[in-house]
């Protein structure tokens, strides 16, 4: 099965109201319900997901030509697993997450994350959500 996973960032001056006096509900051009969006199209066979909640995330990069391992606490994380067992994570601050769904179907699985739209997020790595509130200080 594929794997395909979307996260909407929330657009805090989205009005329901004026959507649905104006375009029967639906967002409009100048009233989007998303600032933006973002959707990864993971590679392999995945048979499964599972999903961690106030896990731990581990960091790891290089700073000045240094190696570093920052732990990030309070994360979800979505494991994707592979008919060889092998696992691909994506990872969200917990602050972040107002809402996930997940869909398994005959043609793979889906995965639609919707972030909260007043909180400040960054995205060191693609798939990985962050509040910067949580990111390591050394490497802002």
């Amino acid at each position: 099965m594929k794997f395909i996973a979307h996260f909407y960032k929330l657009n805090h001056d989205f009005s329901p109201e004026f959507a649905e006096a104006h375009h029967e509900g639906r967002e409009s051009e100048n009233n989007r319900r998303y600032d933006w969006e973002d959707e990864l199209n993971i590679k392999g066979d995945f048979k499964d997901i599972r999903i961690e909640k106030n896990a731990t995330y581990t960091l790891q990069g290089e700073k000045d030509g240094k190696q570093f391992s920052e732990a990030i606490p309070h994360m979800i994380l979505f494991h994707f697993i592979d008919n060889q067992e092998q696992t691909t994570t994506l990872a969200c601050s917990e602050s972040l997450v107002n809402d996930y769904t997940i869909d398994k179907n005959e043609n793979g699985i889906t995965l639609n994350v919707i972030l909260d739209e007043l909180e400040t997020l960054t995205n060191p790595v693609a798939g990985v959500y962050i509040n910067i509130l949580d990111f390591p200080k050394f490497l802002i």
